[in-house]
């Protein structure tokens, strides 16, 4: 095979530098030597640096793709490439490149190959020049090798202990310049990472590793974190990330260094907080941070570079991973918080830490405080501050850091830590004097109990080395140039802990006796909140009274009204919109506790527009809490409710047209505008203003459809603007409750009617049908008088139709509530037949738990009034060769759990608990699928009576248990804001409201004559093709979905309850739970002989259920 030259391996690449498209081809020669000449060229110094590079790029890929199939050449190109680095040493570019190719190769050769070569090179970086050559290449190999997760042991073990020797011994050379340390620090940060899989699973790994050479590098460590803290701030970067690995993934191997190193750690923690707080905080220059802590009255120089770059970012070159941190200083107080996180929940370490919480909380209080960056922040972006609690830590800063380590330290030292953040907020809102804080300190932390610490590793640790962690967390500015405004930034710090761990608070002062007044608090913002302060602490201020406004309503009622009439002020126009967007939410907060409480209280209504116009102003991401804020304003005041109806409903009509199509933002409107509806002096000014663009809209609309033959052509933003009107136009026809309105709306009826006939849009169907109902309820009379009521009996057909594609189904999401309500307005009670019929035959062909709910709810009802009519009605017909009764029983016991809202299972139930007690022979036969179902299940049929009485039981107990949970969450909730309580009383009373039931009296024989009125036929003999057969492709019927294990205080559905209360159902406000007990007592008293049949057939879990409830004497 012909051999190529270097000429020929120039020219080669040449071309594919020419055709990039085609450089893969290209450089697949015949010739057997191309890959080593490659390389010669690369590592050789005699060609242009640009050349080698552009070779170097190419070669890697194909040398790492061809390396199994060049088996001679292997051996060759290695020694090529390593006397590459030492013919190159000055040359970092080329370096870098040819480091990244042997990296490649080491991770594809077997391991046994590269120990000798790597232990040369180590062995060269005792020449001081040859450092950087040789530690290139290992950072990159430890970068790689860190990835692996142990991949590579065998190569670890054999390398990794005289990387760390070598490495400490060049990082202790007096004339290695800080670059160079930097990279050796990198080196050691990534041979850890790249051991710490063995910590706990491989020791002996571990410990080969590190045992010679841990203490002295972490002696180095904690002597790098005592010097200065403005100096080799990078370096001690770089120490912290180490520590960060040491502890957090060699928590086997740290253990006996823990306590050793906690004082040094908590010292360089405490001596970093005047660097934060001049470079961070307010951005001084380093060199010129002392001016802040000493008696002047000068400005001092900015920091002309905002992100100090020490060096050329070697983190970013060499690490997988973004630390966030623009500023090295700022990373490095975020690792340090990182760090003391780590130390803090290591269980070695409670005894000692827990005597030092105070002076670790003082530090971390400073690192709370905002810096010049969030302020600016504040400014530009309120999303940023107004997000809740939880969106909030989301934000990677010191701040939120120092947030998570607080609550951290809450759960795991408890009221005592609570007890000091108490201490130390005050002392923030209230800037009170650090040298008597010192002194309550000291008279605090002098009541501890030392002698616990006897037999602790730290022999260091007592009361006078807490109290001098607790002097080097004070920060005192002396400089008056910035005192006033860090007094305000220590302030809004202060609220900020108080409010964010408000319900931390509001517990422990219930449980103790505390010097720390909330109401004294909460009076001192008000105070503050009439002062000139800066617009951020106002801000903070006012967030931090809704965190408490629960309590305040229990035990300071007489603070909502001052607090609500001071942050009115702040609604004003002049202020940030930042402000005025936290103002509308704490007012929103004041008035839903107002409202709640009946709190007396005169206002002036016209802050109402200055709401209008911050929702005017906000981003659509502010809009949703500004929109919540304000619907509790209308609840809370009818007058309220008519001031913004009246000057504000064109803002809300452009609100409309604009945002009809976001329904993140749409739906607290919609809820907005029922609010203002439901007032009705508020109702004549919104109508007025809606009404025209609602029958102009209307109007274009319906002639657009009309002259278009295929309605698939139909806009879909034409279609979702007419869905969110009708649906807005329910609401409006839903409260009209005069003639003007009745008179505007009633023309739409006919159109909407056909509207609905020829409209396939699930969402504009269902809006227009919730319409047409509203409009039934409203306009009963105007319907029978236009003669409408078989245009009616179409909508109500077109939407019990099956359609093609499933996935309108929800168009007839609320199809059973206007059936419902067309019976009993447009057809005396008396229901047509075929409407029936077709009730039923969709219940048979949906699977959306809702749609079948709505539609089940029209039969519940027939058989709650007349069981046996509606029983043999559905016997007198079939579907696809199924009784219509089977069809309409198996959806329903299936679907029965998923239904929600009280009236709909108040109703569904009681006609459950009616069929029961019918004893219809049919029924008693009818087989339907079993107690838990799922698509595996072939033999799953039981009697219906069976499988009634087993979901009337599991009803029973997840009624029970919830209702009783919610009011003992109530009534803890009550007394943990009034008075103490006693947990124990729930668990001591939960049963005792059980009904009697004598198990003596279901005896093990059966009443024969009970047992003939079932099929003869076992069930357990039945063969059929289980679910698979009755709904193919559904979800909704695995057994995890029967068992009634939906969240509690799930949202019920408020258009069927509100059906049913106008529908006046008999079942509406019956207590379910006592309804079934009494179901239960009668069933066992006046039939016990049927009851005993039926208890006989159901699973154990079912008794054991009814056993929690009803006492059952075996």
């Amino acid at each position: 095979m012909a051999e190529a030259t270097p000429e020929i391996t120039l020219q080669i690449y040449a071309q594919a530098l020419e055709n990039l498209e085609k450089a893969y081809d290209i450089l697949h020669t015949p010739y057997s030597n191309f890959m080593v000449e490659s390389t010669k060229i690369l590592v050789s110094p005699d060609y242009p640096v640009e050349i080698r590079i552009n070779i170097g790029v190419m070669l890697r890929n194909i040398l790492i793709e061809q390396w199994e199939l060049i088996q001679p050449s292997r051996k060759i190109i290695r020694e090529l490439l390593l006397n590459g680095l030492v013919m190159n040493v000055s040359n970092m570019p080329i370096i870098e490149l040819i480091s990244s190719i042997i990296v490649s190769i080491i991770v594809l050769d077997p391991s046994h190959i590269w120990p000798s070569p790597l232990m040369e090179l180590l062995n060269w970086m005792d020449d001081i020049n040859a450092v950087e050559s040789s530690l290139e290449l290992f950072l990159q190999l430890f970068g790689k090798l860190s990835e692996t997760n142990g991949e590579h042991q065998n190569l670890l073990k054999e390398i990794v202990p005289s990387v760390l020797e070598k490495g400490f011994g060049i990082f202790a050379q007096p004339e290695l310049n800080e670059m160079l340390r930097e990279k050796i620090l990198l080196m050691v940060y990534l041979v850890l990472r790249s051991i710490s899989f063995a910590d706990g699973t491989d020791n002996s790994l571990v410990n080969k590793c590190m045992d010679n050479t841990f203490q002295i590098w972490m002696s180095l460590f904690l002597s790098a974190l005592q010097t200065s803290p403005k100096s080799h701030i990078f370096i001690k970067k770089l120490v912290l990330k180490i520590l960060i690995v040491i502890f957090r993934d060699f928590g086997v191997y740290s253990r006996k260094s823990l306590a050793l190193s906690l004082i040094p750690i908590w010292k360089f923690f405490n001596s970093i907080t005047q660097l934060y707080i001049g470079h961070i905080v307010y951005q001084i220059d380093v060199e010129h941070i002392d001016g802040l802590f000493v008696e002047e009255s000068k400005e001092l120089p900015i920091s002309n570079q905002r992100i100090i770059n020490l060096r050329n970012d070697i983190e970013y070159k060499y690490l997988n991973e973004d630390d966030d941190y623009e500023n090295h200083i700022e990373g490095l107080c975020a690792y340090s918080i990182e760090l003391i996180t780590i130390l803090v929940t290591k269980p070695a370490l409670y005894n000692l830490i827990k005597f030092g919480t105070f002076p670790l909380l003082n530090t971390l209080s400073t690192f709370l405080t905002a810096t010049k960056e969030q302020e600016k922040q504040w400014v530009k972006d309120p999303s940023y501050f107004i997000l809740n609690d939880e969106e909030e830590l989301l934000q990677k800063s010191v701040r939120t850091l120092a947030l998570k380590l607080i609550n951290d330290m809450i759960e795991k030292y408890g009221d005592q830590f609570i007890q000091q953040i108490l201490i130390v907020g005050e002392k923030l809102i209230l800037n009170r004097d650090e040298k008597e804080f010192i002194d309550l300190a000291q008279s605090i932390i002098s009541k501890l109990n030392f002698q616990e610490l006897k037999g602790q590793q730290s022999k260091d640790f007592d009361q006078d080395s807490v109290m001098q962690f607790m002097k080097g967390s004070i920060i005192t500015i002396n400089n008056n140039h910035y005192l006033r405004s860090f007094i305000q930034k220590r302030k809004e710090t202060g609220y900020l802990l108080l409010g964010s761990f408000s319900e931390d608070i509001i517990v422990f002062q219930q449980k103790h006796q505390s010097t720390f007044d909330i109401k004294k608090c909460m009076q001192n913002i008000l105070y503050e909140l009439e002062k000139q302060n800066s617009h951020s602490l106002q801000a903070r201020a006012i967030w931090s009274t809704t965190r408490y406004s629960d309590l305040i309503s229990h035990q300071f009622k007489e603070l909502f009204v001052p607090l609500f009439e001071s942050v009115i002020v702040y609604l004003d126009s002049k202020y940030p919109i930042t402000l005025r967007i936290i103002s509308v939410k704490a007012l929103g907060n004041y008035a839903s506790k107002i409202h709640k409480y009946s709190i007396p209280f005169e206002y002036k209504q016209e802050f109402m527009e200055s709401v209008l116009t911050v929702l005017q102003e906000a981003t659509q991401d502010q809009m949703i809490s500004i929109l919540e804020s304000t619907i509790h304003l209308v609840k809370f005041s009818p007058n309220l409710a008519t001031t913004l109806a009246k000057n504000g409903s064109k803002v809300l009509l452009q609100f409309f047209s604009v945002f009809h199509s976001e329904q993140v933002v749409i739906k607290p409107f919609n809820e907005l505008i029922v609010r203002i509806c439901q007032c009705k002096e508020a109702y004549p000014y919104i109508f007025e203003v809606f009404c025209p663009f609602i029958l102009d809209c209307f109007q274009v609309f319906y002639e657009d459809v009309h002259k278009i033959q295929d309605k698939s052509k139909i806009k879909q933003s034409d279609i979702s603007l007419m869905s969110a009107i009708m649906n807005i136009t329910s609401t409006f026809i839903k409260f009209c409750s005069d003639s003007k309105a009745q008179d505007a709306f009633i023309n739409l009826l006919p159109s909407m009617v056909n509207l609905i006939l020829i409209n396939e849009d699930p969402q504009l169907q269902v809006h227009t049908s919730q319409c047409l109902k509203n409009f039934i309820i409203i306009e009963t009379g105007q319907i029978l008088k236009m003669n409408l009521v078989q245009d009616v009996m179409k909508v109500n057909l077109k939407l019990l139709e099956v359609p093609q594609n499933s996935a309108n189904e929800s168009a007839s999401l609320f199809a059973g509530n206007l059936v419902m309500i067309t019976i009993n307005n447009l057809l005396d009670g008396n229901p047509d037949l075929n409407l029936l019929k077709a009730v039923v035959f969709k219940i048979y062909r949906s699977r959306m738990p809702s749609t079948v709910q709505s539609l089940v709810l029209v039969y519940a009802r027939m058989i709650i009034e007349k069981p046996k009519e509606s029983i043999a009605f559905l016997t007198s017909w079939s579907i696809d060769n199924r009784m219509a009764l089977k069809v309409l029983i198996d959806k329903w016991l299936l679907q029965q759990p998923l239904f929600r809202g009280k009236g709909t299972k108040n109703a569904t139930f009681s006609a459950l608990m009616k069929l029961f007690l019918v004893k219809d022979k049919t029924l008693e036969n009818l087989l339907v699928i079993g107690y838990n179902p799922s698509h595996q299940n072939i033999n799953s049929d039981v009697y219906a009576p069976f499988k009634i009485l087993s979901l009337l039981i599991r009803c029973l107990d997840n009624e029970i248990v919830p209702s009783k949970q919610d009011n003992v969450d109530q009534q803890q909730e009550d007394d943990r804001l009034e008075v103490d309580n006693d947990e124990d009383d729930f668990n001591d009373k939960r049963y005792q409201d059980q009904v009697d039931v004598d198990l003596e009296k279901i005896k093990d024989d059966e009443d024969q004559d009970i047992a003939d009125r079932f099929a003869l036929l076992d069930p357990k003999e039945k063969k059929d093709k289980g679910l698979a057969d009755l709904e193919t492709g559904s979800t909704l019927y695995m057994s995890e979905f029967l068992d009634f294990n939906q969240e509690v205080g799930e949202e019920c559905d408020e258009t069927t309850e509100e059906d049913l209360t106008y529908l006046k159902d008999p079942c509406l406000n019956i207590n379910l739970v006592d309804t079934l007990k009494e179901f239960f007592t009668n069933l066992q008293k006046n039939d016990q002989e049927y009851f005993k049949f039926c208890l006989r057939h159901l699973l154990k879990e079912d008794i054991l259920l009814l056993q929690k409830h009803i006492k059952l004497n075996s």
